[in-house]
């Protein structure tokens, strides 16, 4: 574990060297959360209601924040395992004394959590005084913390799943537009689940997508303890279950490097 730290360490610092993309990435968060207050200020107005499935104007932007705030900070790491896969790079992490799949997920962490910190206060200051208010509790913003937490490691196995998918097809980022499309809708990233029609909110709430972007936010704008708990377990099982899968994956696809020659 002191190993896989490292690699977090490691990771971190590498962000922090770019200062530039740094600033871009905290004026793009800055753009986005301009136009859904105003989307969501005339969406309301036109409406004529102080709620929209139970969510005020002020949660619904704050509810968009934290959801921005993860999907910006998700790991896009499938590239570079893309990349040395089509290379024949990764035949030489082999001879190392790391888990291959868990060094990327340490390093899609260790990239991730520098993205959040910026993206979360640029979001909290931009929409704060944006609204005005906060929409939100102590006890929440811990909630989403925790839940954000567990989203990035389970965002950060997806990502490494869908870059050992190179072993197999030529190209990756299909399988990452797909991902992200899903991301988009049913994981709840512009729409909270209750503003999902019944049939589609029950179909929903069994996919692994709404513990990444829907739970965080929902946990913050609408503290529940019930809920938190609840979300909790399922983002531990399905971490669990995606832990199985790329630990299954790696270990064919190191049985096709070696039948492949490298």
């Amino acid at each position: 574990m002191i190993r896989y730290a490292a690699v977090v360490t490691v990771a971190i610092r590498q962000q922090l060297a770019y200062r530039a993309e740094i600033v871009m990435r905290a004026v793009s968060m800055v753009l986005f959360m301009g136009v859904f207050m105003a989307l969501w200020s005339s969406a309301y107005g036109v409406s004529g209601q102080a709620e929209l499935a139970g969510y005020s104007l002020a949660e619904i932007v704050w509810y968009l924040a934290m959801t921005e705030t993860i999907t910006l900070s998700s790991s896009r790491v499938f590239v570079e395992i893309s990349e040395a896969v089509k290379a024949g790079d990764v035949a030489y992490t082999l001879t190392r004394p790391l888990s291959y799949p868990l060094y990327q997920v340490a390093y899609s962490l260790g990239g991730s959590l520098p993205r959040f910190a910026l993206n979360l206060l640029t979001a909290s200051l931009v929409v704060g005084l944006g609204m005005g208010r906060i929409a939100g509790s102590a006890a929440g913003l811990a909630a989403f913390l925790v839940t954000a937490a567990l989203a990035l490691v389970l965002d950060a196995l997806v990502a490494v799943l869908i870059g050992l998918a190179a072993f197999w097809i030529e190209e990756v980022m299909p399988a990452y537009w797909i991902y992200q499309k899903l991301l988009f809708t049913v994981g709840g990233l512009f729409l909270p689940l209750e503003m999902f029609p019944g049939w589609l909110r029950g179909v929903v709430r069994w996919l692994p997508f709404q513990f990444i972007s829907y739970v965080p936010a929902r946990a913050f704008v609408a503290f529940e303890p019930a809920f938190v708990l609840q979300s909790i377990a399922g983002q531990v099982a399905y971490i669990t279950l995606f832990a199985a899968v790329v630990a299954l994956v790696w270990h064919r696809a190191q049985r096709r490097m070696v039948l492949h020659g490298g």
